[in-house]
């Protein structure tokens, strides 16, 4: 398939991964639809696709966790740029949380937006695909939580992995029909994705605390001063990288972790 005639569909593309994945591809010459629900973030994403070589832009309201707007946001982007071929699941939501201060509309928030609405925008993409023999691309961005469960992180944890489960089950549905389903694994990444944290300095001291107790390795790293991080850029190569392979070959998982950075002393331990 040649890279300059691809169309991709980016969820949460108003800022961080979503954003740095939509300039990554624009740069190749390919068509974009991007999708969020904050218009001022994805209109400015959506200026610099074009100005970054973008063939056409379509930027439009997209709630995942709403039926109807994704219904909306796929007829109008599809009468835009026609069907995508690549769709790229990115939108994430995550709220830190105490056992005790557990709140359940957060539980059922965070399945609706990182499981559920994947699960309803795929189905939606595929439809035009299936129906005209498309090869295409979907990707799901997943979390090392699927490896790495975080207490304090309980329904983001169980949502990536039932992406990836779900992932998993759908490539096998879709084998035979060129369409190859990829799933990206993210460390710790710069992002706006916890934002809404409460990111004092002594809450996030306790946070660390909590999960070094249970030999997390961004955990352990960030209390000792050394944790790295993963730049959008990086992520949104990664993504160009395995939807660009030649149609034979499946990229099926990518686990990216930022390295830990070198000693001094450069002697293992």
């Amino acid at each position: 398939m040649a890279t300059d005639s691809r169309t991709a569909l980016i969820t949460g593309a108003s800022s961080g991964l979503g954003a740095a994945i939509a300039l990554e591809m624009a740069t190749r010459g390919w068509k974009l639809a991007i999708g969020a629900r904050r218009a001022d973030r994805l209109a400015e994403t959506a200026e610099s696709a074009r100005a970054q070589g973008a063939a056409a832009v379509y930027a439009g309201d997209l709630d995942v966790t709403d039926d109807a707007s994704v219904e909306r946001f796929f007829a109008a982007s599809e009468k835009a740029l026609g069907a995508a071929d690549v769709i790229v699941n990115n939108a994430g939501a995550s709220r830190f949380h105490w056992l005790a201060d557990t709140d359940v509309r957060w539980l059922r928030s965070e399945i609706e937006t990182n499981l559920i609405g994947p699960m309803v925008v795929t189905h939606r993409a595929l439809a035009p695909l299936l129906a005209a023999g498309t090869e295409a691309d979907i990707v799901m961005v997943s979390s090392d939580a699927v490896r790495r469960p975080r207490p304090g992180q309980l329904a983001y944890g169980a949502s990536k992995a039932g992406l990836e489960n779900y992932a998993e089950a759908l490539g096998l549905a879709l084998e035979g029909t060129g369409i190859r389903v990829i799933k990206v694994r993210l460390g710790p990444a710069l992002s706006e994705f916890a934002m809404a944290w409460d990111l004092t300095p002594e809450t996030m001291q306790r946070r660390t605390e909590h999960w070094a107790a249970f030999g997390l390795r961004d955990a352990r790293m960030m209390a000792q001063g050394t944790l790295g991080i993963l730049m959008p850029d990086e992520v949104a190569r990664a993504v160009v990288h395995a939807v660009t392979q030649p149609r034979h070959v499946l990229v099926d998982t990518i686990e990216l972790q930022p390295s830990v950075p070198r000693r001094a002393d450069g002697v293992p331990r």
